[in-house]
């Protein structure tokens, strides 16, 4: 079957054509031809793509579904069309599931259910049995099995001697282990970031220090114990300049901030709308800011959705009863387009989300030049993404300027015609 993608301007600086407007010939799921004025006899032409964006398909580093054991707030599908519909062609699915993805089975369970959908799950499996943080997990079983990466997500790794284990295990193999960034005996019941808004409020706070803290421990036991350590999570100016100085001392650590931290500041949850409760807390303005340079001068690797959909029951009551989470896979890039609309912004969210998150997760290169697969994202720079495909009731209403028009990633063609 040949696609045409007629008079698209690519946006990819590692491809040869990157700032050209051009047409795009797809067939049998590759880059066949990219010219002008291509010939499209005998090709399905998706007009809808008509002067748009275009670049290999966005990969959201890290996203959570409700299945298996909370389909009521995301299954797979609602997912896979709430992915696509915010642009991404692949999203990394956390372990947080019930039961935990721990074991081999859980992750080809997880491959044989998403394989028909638009959407690449990419599994993340356990460190520990069960997210309990005792016992490590079979790291290599799921490797082989499909797992990209391995967590004990928000669970966090308090445990040093299980995390020095992950990563002396996984030191030679092709992936890497996640730390969630949070000392949670710091501040057992936490609400809000340490500021004034928590204050005011009357809400439990959850200082930058158990951020700051537990990012050096785990530099340090990285240190020791070799291997990939990512950082997940980080969201104050602490937490930057510790994995800024780690980098620079040439220590194998990525680091990764949520939509949600970049975005939102602690002036959000002034009425109390639990929608924008989220972990890590939404911090200062001075950390929002110190979180945009480190994304900008790449100590932050990657921009991820985070995403976290609840039901009204999880949502719909007073903050301290409220589970923390928002569901933002739909309008990560509209909001981040909103507030960092320059066309530095631009090109570096193109390189996080089409090509540094691919090298993360092992998924090699994909550029937009003949030969190349079909994984696209067709992308406006204006406009807002319209109705929703997530379960999750806890949208945050922040402005978007910007929207995902359609992907296409092999046979699978969304929002596009």
């Amino acid at each position: 079957m040949k696609i045409l993608l007629p008079h698209v301007l690519i946006m990819d600086p590692r491809s040869p054509h990157h700032g050209q407007t051009v047409d795009l010939l797809l067939e049998d799921g590759s880059i066949v031809a990219i010219g002008d004025t291509l010939d499209a006899r005998g090709a399905t032409v998706l007009e809808s793509a008509r002067g748009r964006l275009v670049s290999p398909g966005w990969v959201d580093g890290r996203a959570r579904s409700g299945e298996p054991g909370h389909e009521e707030r995301e299954t797979y599908t609602s997912l896979a069309h709430a992915a696509s519909h915010g642009g991404f062609t692949h999203v990394a699915v956390m372990p947080s599931t019930t039961p935990a993805r721990d074991s081999r089975p859980h992750v080809e369970a997880l491959h044989q259910a998403t394989g028909s959908l638009p959407v690449e799950f990419l599994p993340i499996g356990a460190v520990s049995k069960g997210l309990q943080g005792e016992q490590m997990a079979e790291m290599l079983d799921m490797l082989e099995g499909g797992a990209v990466a391995f967590s004990d997500d928000t669970h966090s790794i308090s445990n040093p001697h299980l995390l020095q284990l992950a990563l002396q295990y996984s030191a030679d193999l092709p992936t890497h282990v996640q730390s969630f960034a949070y000392e949670r005996h710091l501040c057992p019941s936490g609400q809000a970031h340490e500021g004034v808004v928590a204050l005011s409020q009357g809400l439990s706070p959850i200082p930058t220090l158990a951020e700051s803290l537990r990012i050096q421990r785990d530099v340090m036991i990285q240190e020791y114990a070799g291997g990939h350590l990512h950082i997940a999570g980080v969201s104050s100016a602490e937490g930057v300049e510790a994995i800024r100085a780690a980098k620079a001392r040439g220590q194998q650590i990525s680091a990764d901030v949520a939509i949600a931290n970049l975005i939102g500041t602690e002036e959000d949850i002034r009425g109390f709308d639990s929608t924008y409760k989220v972990l890590p807390p939404l911090r200062s303005s001075e950390d929002r800011e110190a979180l945009w340079e480190g994304f900008m001068d790449g100590t932050l690797d990657l921009v991820v959705s985070d995403h976290q959909p609840m039901d009204t029951e999880a949502k719909d009551c007073e903050w301290g009863q409220a589970l923390f989470g928002a569901a933002t896979i739909e309008h990560t890039f509209g909001w981040y387009r909103h507030l960092y609309p320059s066309h530095e912004a631009l090109e570096r969210w193109i390189e996080a989300v089409a090509h540094r998150a691919r090298e993360l997760y092992h998924l090699g290169t994909c550029e937009i030049k003949v030969g190349m697969p079909a994984d696209l994202t067709v992308f406006a720079l204006d406009g807002s993404a319209e109705g929703l495909a997530t379960k999750g009731v806890n949208v945050p209403s922040w402005t978007q300027n910007g929207r995902a028009v359609g992907t296409i990633l092999g046979s699978h063609i969304t929002g596009l015609a």
